[in-house]
C-alpha cells in the first residue's frame, strides 16, 4: 500500500461499551477503556485506528446512547460521518447495541449502497467491563474485518455485522437470542463469511456495488420518522388501521401478514391503503408487506386468503427481513427525489435486501 490505512471506529453504545450503575442497571457510557483497549487488540494489523463519537457535521457529539434510542436521526448521523471521513479512512467500524443493531445495519446499507469500503458494525451481549463478556472477540474481529479487506480478504464494499465469529450482510440480519453470544442469524441468505479457527469469507455471496445508482453523496441521506411497522394478529381488523393511519401522520406502513402471505378477510389491506390514501390526500403513499415467519418468503398468489393483499400500492416484501422493509421503507420516503420512485425502489433489491431483481 502506498499510504498507511486508517480505520475509524464510530462509537454509538451500546452493551459493549456500558458500565454498571449503582442500582445494578446497565446504562451506556462514553466508552473510556475502548482507545487503550484497541491499541492492545491491533498491535499486530496493519492499520491506523481512530476512534470517534458519533457527531453531526458541525462537531457536535451526540453521545452513546442504548440502542432502543437509536432511529432516523442516529442512520442520517452515521450515514453522514462515513460519507464526510470517506476520503480520509480505509474502513469503518461501529459500536452499537444489539437490540435495534439489525435496523441500523439495514438503514446504513441502503444510505451506504455506493460505499466501496467495508462497514462493520458489532457489539456484545456483555459488556466489556465485566467477565466474561463477548465484546473483546467481537470488536477484535470486526477491526480484524475492516483491516484486512482487500489485503488477506477480498474487497468488502456492504455494511456488515461482525458477531461471534461470523460476519453476515447487514440488511439480511435478525437478533436471534438475548442470551447466547451467537445473538444474530441471517434467516433468508447465506453469512459472508467464518472468522475462525481461520478467516474465511464466501465470495459468491458478497455484492457489488449498482452502477445504476449515483456516487456516494449526501444525496442518499434522509430518513422518514413517519413510517408505522406492525404484527398482524387474529381479530386485528381493518378498520382499526385505517382509523389509526387516519389519526396520525403516518406516510408508510409494514405489515407482517401469516405465513406465506395470508390475512382475515376483516383485514383487507388493499382497501385501507386505498381509502387511506384518499382521506389523507395522498399522504399516505403505500404498505409493504413481509411474513411474520422467521424464516421464509411471501407467495401471495398461492392462497385464497391472500387476495386481500394484492394491490398496485402494496409492496411485496418477497423475503425481506421486518427490520430491512422497515428502514427501506424509511429511507424511500426520506426524500423528495426517492418519494419520486417510490414503488420502483421499494420493489427493487438495492444491495442485496432481498432475493430477486
Amino acid at each position: 500500500m502506498t499510504r498507511s490505512s486508517k480505520i475509524l471506529v464510530i462509537n454509538t453504545g451500546g452493551t459493549i461499551t456500558m458500565a454498571a450503575q449503582p442500582s445494578g442497571e446497565l446504562k451506556a457510557s462514553r466508552g473510556e477503556i475502548l482507545v487503550d483497549l484497541i491499541k492492545d487488540l491491533t498491535s499486530d494489523l496493519v492499520s491506523i485506528i481512530d476512534v470517534k463519537p458519533l457527531q453531526l457535521a458541525d462537531g457536535e457529539v451526540i453521545g452513546t446512547s442504548d440502542s432502543s434510542e437509536v432511529g432516523p436521526m442516529h442512520y442520517d448521523a452515521i450515514a453522514d460521518m462515513i460519507i464526510r471521513e470517506n476520503d480520509l479512512y480505509d474502513g469503518f467500524v461501529i459500536l452499537h447495541g444489539t437490540d435495534t443493531m439489525s435496523y441500523t445495519a439495514s438503514a446504513l446499507s441502503f444510505a451506504l449502497a455506493q460505499n466501496s469500503k467495508p462497514v462493520v458494525i458489532t457489539g456484545a451481549q456483555v459488556p466489556l467491563s465485566k467477565p466474561g463478556s463477548d465484546g473483546l472477540q467481537n470488536l477484535r474481529l470486526a477491526l480484524f474485518v475492516a483491516d484486512q479487506a482487500g489485503n488477506s480478504l477480498p474487497e468488502l464494499t456492504e455494511v456488515m455485522i461482525c458477531f461471534a465469529g461470523k460476519l453476515m450482510r447487514g440488511n439480511r440480519s435478525r437478533k436471534s437470542s438475548t442470551r447466547s453470544a451467537i445473538g444474530f442469524s441471517t434467516p433468508n441468505a447465506q453469512i459472508l463469511g467464518e472468522l475462525f479457527p481461520e478467516p474465511t469469507i464466501f465470495a459468491e455471496q458478497l455484492r457489488r456495488p449498482p452502477s445504476s445508482y449515483p456516487t456516494l453523496s449526501r444525496d442518499s441521506l434522509g430518513f422518514s420518522d413517519k413510517v408505522l411497522s406492525i404484527n398482524l394478529s387474529p381479530g386485528f381488523t381493518g378498520d382499526m388501521l385505517l382509523k389509526i393511519i387516519e389519526g396520525s401522520d403516518i406516510e408508510g406502513l409494514v405489515v407482517r401478514v401469516f405465513g406465506s402471505g395470508t390475512a382475515p378477510s376483516a383485514f383487507n389491506l388493499a382497501e385501507v391503503v386505498a381509502k387511506a390514501k384518499q382521506s389523507t390526500n395522498n399522504r399516505f403513499k403505500c404498505a409493504v408487506i413481509v411474513t411474520d415467519v422467521y424464516n421464509g418468503s411471501l407467495d401471495i398468489m398461492r392462497y385464497a386468503a391472500g387476495k386481500n393483499l394484492r394491490s398496485d400500492d402494496i409492496i411485496d416484501g418477497r423475503d425481506m427481513t421486518p427490520e430491512a422493509a422497515v428502514t427501506k421503507l424509511m429511507w424511500a420516503l426520506g426524500s423528495d427525489n426517492r418519494k419520486g420512485q417510490l414503488l420502483k425502489i421499494l420493489g427493487t433489491a438495492i444491495c442485496g435486501e432481498m432475493s430477486g431483481h
